[in-house]
Order: structure tokens, then C-alpha cells, then sequence
């Protein structure tokens, strides 16, 4: 009895013989064997190109840097991958993700970063899709400086859990000194998309590869061929315009882009903690190969205090202040009661606590370079870098207290001086691929660094785009940096137009938002006709102003409400016509 009888009715005469029968029975299994193997070969192709959206949250872009060294090591293994800044992607293009990998630093106090608002908004929303077919890890980069370390990474780690992703890999928190830490990340996460496949090597050397010649870890030794001051005599600011030679380096940059200094520090500071601490230079402390004057003039910071050191302070020193502002947990008395003081004052809080050498360095954290806007082309000065740099110095009644880095190059760097650099890339600042397109610019102070390279690269290329600066500072007379410059560059129309303001040369404070203002209908009209708006300088109020008066100025000029001129400002956000380098 064949097996189709057992399916059949006791009366019912199959229409084929049995030879026949056999035949289709061995066409059938043929077939499901072609079918399997079908299936097989897909499942294996589509296992050797398992895709990995790498998506990533940058303020300067060190983020970006991380998921483009991701990506190289996947693909060196055979994933695909996809990278986008978070702003890029939308909801219902997350929720078809299968394999995401999320890097992601922290903007000021637990904010943000600029490329990632728009798609934290979305995701935090009550209409975000459910994430159950997700895999995912996150690399959170921060700065244990501030209150709110890694907050923007912590926030995405656990909504994206709430939406029913999993989670294959524990968030990594990393402080400034990151590049560890996100290596071995790299190395964990990228296998755990793919557990079956075979890689070739999870190893060092994959990413290794990848590491650009000169960078954080390999600085390039540059030499300072120029420097001279800008602001007048009469300034309450040192601004130093610096020339860098890039020798045989080969280093390249785009405008945009920032240099990263790594700096040493002042040597009086230097003296005063080995004196606190009852030591000599010469002391090598325990763990350590050198000594004590070399370690914290190369190796920590001693300048801003850690979070950690302020509450080793708080339980020995018996500051009653401290103490109840800690307890509390109230940051912002915390901001204004450590504002301005360094590393010595809280350890000189109680004179008369003693510090441990080798506990006082763990309680430090390393000395970090510092990045600035580049305020040169590279088309029109070869083989050159420009900074604008405004020196750091304040004091109070008992003492003088300096920047690291910016009075590094103005006190202890000469002329023909090496210095140790690499470039930090900021592909969120770029001009437009289309030379027709105009651009706004915003940037008072210093923030006008990064604007003299795009004037600079414009005319180079022969741009026809029109140009429009909005600069400002506390004078007319000692604070219009590369005056000569911008009249030329008005004169030989590079510079379509150039709006200033002066905050102390009147009565009332003038400032770039008030110019701005003063321009609104031409203003709008330049966005409505497709130009892009760059904002260049302080974070923490130019920048919020001048955002508040453009928001003002599209809610006059639509005629339409606070809601609806903020949908338009995140278009514009999401059309890359909204740019920042805010610091």
C-alpha cells in the first residue's frame, strides 16, 4: 500500500500506476531538496551579509569617527553596513532595523547632541513604533566633568529597551579618554549580530588598521611659523591669530573641520600642587615610571576638578557649604560654588588635610587635548592651519589662573615652536556641495573662525552663492578681529553683506540676535529661498539667543504660532540647512 492511501477513502482507485506513483513520488522529494537547498543558499548568503546600521549622535565627531571605525571592521568580516547621524533616520525606517549599533556623545549639561535632537524626540514620543525585532548596543562618550556624564547614550540605551529592542551588549560609558574603551566595544558587538558566522579575526589588529596615521594617540609634532595679536590695546580679550605649519605630515583638512591640541600645564600650578602635597619634583610616585612634576604637567588634569575629587574634598575637608550643596544634590549651586576655582582650591578648602600622593593622582583624571575651529583653507594657505584663539585668564583676590591650552600657546609657545596636533573632523559643518547655494553665517568672537575659512574656501572655488556674516564683540575699536579682511573681502564681493554689532560702543547692549532681528524680512527671506544658517561660538547663551530670535522671526514673518515656526526651524534641521559648531 502506497502512503497516499492512508489520505484516501477505502473505495477510491488512484488514477496512476504504481510505476507512475514512484515517479512523482521521487519529482516531489527532488524538489523539496532543491527547495531546501535554495532556502540554504539564501540563508548563508543573507548570513555573509548581515547589514548593521551604525547610527551615531556627534558634536564634534568623535562619535562619527567611532562608527566609521565600526563599519571598516565590519566589513573587513563580510556584514554590510549602513551609517547615518540619529537625525537621519526615520521612525518607521528604525522600526524595519534588525541590527543596530548606536554611538553617541553628550552635548553640554546631559543634552543631546545637535544631530540627534530630532530623532530623540521622535523616539521618546508616545507614537514611537515597538522595537521587537531589534538587536542593539550603545557606546555612550561623555565627560565625567560633567554632572550628567554619558546622559544622552543612557537615554537611548533605555527607551530603546522600553520599545521592546533587546539589548545584545551592555551600554559602555566612556570618558574623555575613550578610544580603549571603544575599541574593545567594536570588538564585542560586531560578532554578537551574527553569532554563527565565522570571522576572520576579532582582534586588535582589525581596528588598528583602521586608526588614521596621525591622531590623539600619534600626534604630529607642527611647527607655530606665526602668531600675532589681534585685539587693540584696549580689549578685556587677548585674541591670537596662529599660523601652523603641517611640514611633511601630509595632513589634510576640510573647512569645518577643528584642530586638536594637546597642551601641558602651567608650571607655577604644577609647583603649587607638589608644594600642597608635601612632596618634591623628584618623587616618583608608587605605580609610576616617572615623576610627580612630569605627571601632572603632561599627564592629568589639574585645572577643572573631577566629580570625584570634589567628593573625596567634601569628606575631609569639613566645608559645611560643600557638604549641604552635595547632600542636596543640587547642581546648579554646585555649578556657581566651584565656578572659577581650579584643582588647588578644593584641595586648599581645609589647608590642613593632608593628601596621599598616589590617591590624589587617582582622583585626577588625564590630561585631554583641546579642539578648536580652523579659521583657514587649506586651498588658499597650502600646507597651513589658522587658529583664533582667545587667551583664558581670570582671578579673584588671591590669585591668577590660566587656560590649559590657550595660554599653553600664548605664553609658552614661541615662534618655530613644535607643537603636538591631529585633526578632528566635522562633517556636520560643511559648506554646500552646491556653489550656487548662499549661506548665513553667525559668529561673534571667535566664532568667527570657521567663517574666514568658508569666505576663504568660496573664493577659491569661485562659489556664486551669496554670503552674509553676522559678527560682533564687545568693540568697534579693539575687538573687530580681521577688520582689513572683511572690508576686502565686501569690496571684491565675496561677502555679499556683513551686519555688526558692538555690545559696549552704546548705551543699550547690541548683539548679533538684535542685527538679526533688525534684518528680519531679508533674513527669512534668504531661508525661504533655500540659503543655510551656520552658528559659530558660546553654547550656553549665543547661541540659545539667536535661536530664540529666529524662532520669533518665523513665527512674524509665517504669521503662524510658537509650534509651528519650531516644526519649521526642525526642517530645516532635517534638511542640514541649520548648522552648529557650539562650544
Amino acid at each position: 500500500m502506497n502512503k497516499y492511501n492512508k489520505i484516501l477513502p477505502k473505495n477510491y482507485k488512484t488514477p496512476f500506476s504504481f510505476d507512475q506513483e514512484s515517479w512523482m513520488e521521487g519529482f516531489i522529494t527532488g524538489l523539496k531538496h532543491q527547495s531546501n537547498s535554495i532556502n540554504n543558499n539564501i540563508k548563508e548568503k543573507n548570513d555573509s551579509e548581515t547589514l548593521i546600521n551604525i547610527l551615531f549622535g556627534t558634536q564634534t565627531g568623535n562619535s562619527e569617527s567611532v562608527a566609521e571605525d565600526l563599519s571598516n571592521f565590519a566589513l573587513s568580516n563580510g556584514f554590510k553596513t549602513q551609517i547615518n547621524a540619529l537625525d537621519d533616520i526615520e521612525m518607521n525606517n528604525l522600526s524595519k532595523m534588525i541590527n543596530v549599533a548606536i554611538i553617541t556623545s553628550t552635548y553640554g549639561e546631559g543634552e543631546m547632541p545637535d544631530n540627534a535632537q530630532l530623532f530623540w524626540n521622535a523616539l521618546s514620543s508616545n507614537t514611537a513604533p515597538q522595537l521587537n525585532n531589534m538587536n542593539y548596543s550603545v557606546l555612550a562618550l561623555g565627560d565625567t566633568g560633567y554632572e550628567e556624564f554619558c546622559h544622552a547614550g543612557k537615554l537611548l540605551d533605555t527607551r530603546l529597551e522600553q520599545l521592546g529592542a533587546k539589548r545584545i551588549i551592555k551600554r559602555i560609558d566612556c570618558d574623555v579618554d575613550f578610544e580603549e574603551l571603544a575599541e574593545n566595544w567594536i570588538n564585542s558587538v560586531v560578532p554578537k549580530f551574527n553569532p554563527d558566522k565565522k570571522l576572520d579575526a576579532v582582534n586588535k589588529d582589525k581596528t588598528e588598521s583602521i586608526v588614521k596615521s596621525w591622531s590623539r594617540k600619534n600626534p604630529y609634532e607642527a611647527i607655530i611659523s606665526y602668531n600675532t595679536l589681534l585685539s587693540g590695546p584696549n580689549s578685556n580679550k587677548e585674541i591670537i591669530h596662529y599660523e601652523i605649519d603641517l611640514g611633511d605630515s601630509g595632513l589634510k583638512y576640510e573647512v569645518g573641520d577643528s584642530l586638536s591640541i594637546i597642551p601641558r600645564n602651567k608650571q607655577l600650578l604644577v609647583d603649587q600642587i607638589i608644594e600642597r602635597l608635601h612632596t618634591s619634583k623628584d618623587f616618583i610616585p608608587s605605580g609610576y615610571e616617572i615623576d610627580i612634576e612630569n605627571l601632572l604637567k603632561f599627564k592629568f588634569e589639574i585645572l577643572t576638578p573631577t566629580k570625584r575629587l570634589i567628593e573625596y574634598v567634601e569628606k575631609i575637608a569639613e566645608d559645611s557649604e560643600l557638604s549641604l550643596i552635595l547632600e542636596k544634590k543640587d547642581s546648579k549651586a554646585l555649578d556657581d560654588f566651584k565656578w572659577g576655582m581650579d584643582v588647588l582650591d578644593f584641595m586648599n578648602l581645609n589647608p590642613k588635610v593632608d593628601f596621599i600622593v598616589e590617591k590624589f593622582l587617582d582622583l585626577l583624571k588625564p590630561l585631554q587635548h583641546r579642539t578648536y575651529s580652523i579659521s583657514s583653507s587649506i586651498n588658499k594657505f597650502d600646507n597651513k592651519v589658522h587658529l583664533t584663539i582667545s587667551s583664558v585668564r581670570w582671578k579673584n583676590k588671591k590669585r591668577d589662573y590660566n587656560g590649559v591650552c590657550s595660554t599653553y600657546l600664548a605664553d609658552d609657545c614661541n615662534e618655530n615652536e613644535k607643537i603636538k596636533i591631529f585633526f578632528t573632523p566635522n562633517k556636520s559643518f560643511r559648506l554646500p556641495e552646491d556653489k550656487d547655494k548662499d549661506i548665513i553665517m553667525i559668529g561673534p568672537g571667535t566664532g568667527i573662525a570657521p567663517f574666514r575659512a568658508f569666505l576663504q574656501e568660496r573664493e577659491v572655488t569661485k562659489s556664486s552663492g551669496k554670503n552674509w556674516l553676522f559678527f560682533g564683540d564687545q568693540t568697534r575699536d579693539n575687538d573687530f578681529i580681521y577688520q582689513d579682511e572683511l572690508k576686502d573681502m565686501l569690496n571684491k564681493n565675496i561677502l555679499t553683506k556683513l551686519d555688526l554689532a558692538f555690545s559696549r560702543d552704546q548705551k543699550e547692549k547690541l548683539y548679533v540676535q538684535h542685527k538679526i532681528y533688525e534684518n528680519k524680512k531679508e533674513f527669512f527671506s534668504w531661508i525661504e529661498n533655500g540659503s543655510i544658517i551656520y552658528i559659530c561660538g558660546d553654547a550656553t547663551k549665543m547661541a540659545k539667543d539667536v535661536e530664540d530670535i529666529i524662532l520669533k522671526i518665523i513665527s512674524e514673518e509665517k504669521n503662524c504660532s510658537f509650534n509651528d515656526s519650531i516644526d519649521y526651524l526642525n526642517k530645516l534641521k532635517k534638511e542640514k540647512r541649520y548648522l552648529r559648531d557650539v562650544y
